[in-house]
């Protein structure tokens, strides 16, 4: 499941990054969000809140927090532009659903 999962991100970034079309539509100018305002929070919230501190652990908790927290680029970039087509409302919308899911899984 988890190579699934993988598989799947890396084709969306080589997806984002290489096709022409979609590559096209990246504007930089927009796209102002500080990743490292994010980054080091949870980094620091991962050295005091784990179960145990080893290595695997660390960073099993740190990329459930920063999971956590990805959509928040994506809003910003979204609230700034005003320009919410469908496909792009979808998306956040699902990735939003699959967070509150993977959450309810994580509890259970």
């Amino acid at each position: 499941m988890k190579l699934i999962y993988l598989g799947n991100s890396f084709s969306i970034v080589w997806y984002i990054r290489r096709h022409k079309i979609v590559r096209r539509s990246y504007d930089k100018d927009q796209d102002t969000f500080r990743h490292y305002f994010l980054l080091v929070p949870c980094f620091l919230l991962v050295l005091f809140i784990n179960e145990r501190f080893t290595f695997k652990e660390v960073m099993w908790t740190f990329s459930l927090y920063l999971d956590a927290i990805a959509i928040l680029p994506q809003l910003v970039l979204l609230q700034r532009t005003r320009n919410i087509d469908n496909l792009t409302g979808q998306y956040v919308f699902l990735l939003g659903l699959r967070e509150k899911v993977s959450g309810r899984v994580q509890i259970m």
